[in-house]
């Protein structure tokens, strides 16, 4: 899977997740669109340099918000990645 492929897989992920939180968490929803505009803004200008840091921003916000844990890839996607460079 190449850089831009996985950023247009995880994007719409994070949008029909945004979408299910607002509907779930109506009463959040500044906090919400904080954190989903966090993500977004570091999964569009995500390079293979920056990975750790996405990941760790991911970990931070799957505390908050358990529904996020679905835009942490599996391991041998990040493998794909690591090996194929910033494409």
């Amino acid at each position: 899977m190449e850089l831009r492929e996985f950023k247009t897989k995880y994007l719409a992920k994070l949008l029909q997740i945004k979408r299910e939180l607002l509907d779930k968490y109506p009463e959040k929803r500044e906090r919400i669109e904080h954190i989903v505009d966090v993500i977004m803004n570091k999964l569009y200008h995500l390079r293979t340099f920056t990975l750790p840091d996405y990941l760790h921003t991911l970990y931070l916000a799957v505390k908050e918000f358990r529904e996020l844990e679905e835009l942490i890839p599996p391991s041998e996607e990040i493998e794909e990645l690591l090996e194929g460079g910033d494409q």
